[in-house]
């Protein structure tokens, strides 16, 4: 399929991340030089684990977290194949970046404070009708969840809410940053919202920055989201093993 090398993984206790760079590195540069096309199928497992000098089972665990990137997609019976129609199909490394980078979590906060932060001041700005319905949607949405108890519901449209939010900002590059990290915020959200008290505080920092939003008030959705954020963190910190 390419003439690009798979270089051996040499031994050492944990060698999944350096395959998950390897096969990353591997689709991207045949993306790049046109030996690879999304849809594509790659080398067979066994292929793959005698070129990367890897086992099976710790191939296994690398495709997995690049099939959650978005590079990937395992089709059973078939084989493993290039993602195709993804929009955020380039935005993937960074999420991994991110995830195996040291004080990532620290990170991962600080980047959050600047871009969500930003992103709500444009959003209160710039939003049409249709984007602000759509965060208006996730609020309802989030009420309901809380007052019926429903985490995972409300999870689900935490992370609506905080995207739309960022798509009403009309700038591309906060838009995809965060689309780029959305499996670190939804990992972010689950470990925060373990109970309803998490839930109904996380409820209320919402409404704060909702209603910056919704009486054209950007500096004052600004500090709600960085509020909001701050303290999240702080619950986060408690909850994260």
């Amino acid at each position: 399929m390419t003439n690009i090398v798979l270089r051996a993984i040499p031994k050492k206790t944990s060698i999944v991340e350096d395959v998950i760079k390897e096969i990353s590195n591997y689709i991207l540069e045949g993306i790049i030089d046109g030996t690879i096309k999304k849809g594509d199928r790659i080398p067979t497992e066994r292929e793959l684990s005698e070129r990367l000098g890897i086992g099976r089972s710790t191939l296994r665990e690398a495709i997995k977290v690049i099939a959650m990137m978005g590079l990937l997609e395992v089709r059973t019976g078939q084989g493993t194949f290039v993602t195709e129609g993804n929009s955020d199909f380039y935005a993937a490394p960074l999420a991994w970046g991110i995830i195996i980078a040291e004080k990532s979590i620290a990170e991962l906060v600080e980047a959050r404070l600047l871009l969500e932060g930003e992103a709500v001041y444009l959003a209160t700005i710039r939003a049409s009708e249709q984007e602000l319905q759509a965060i208006e949607n996730s609020m309802i949405a989030m009420r309901e969840a809380s007052e019926g108890g429903d985490i995972s519901a409300f999870m689900k449209e935490d992370l609506a809410f905080h995207i739309s939010i960022a798509n009403a900002a009309h700038n591309a590059v906060i838009l995809q940053t965060l689309k780029a990290i959305r499996n670190l915020l939804e990992m972010w959200i689950e470990k925060v919202l373990v109970n309803m008290s998490a839930v109904k505080l996380t409820l209320a920092e919402h409404e704060v920055v909702y209603r910056g939003i919704v009486s054209k008030d950007p500096d004052s959705a600004r500090e709600g989201m960085r509020n909001h954020l701050d303290f999240a963190s702080k619950r986060l910190e408690k909850n994260i093993v």
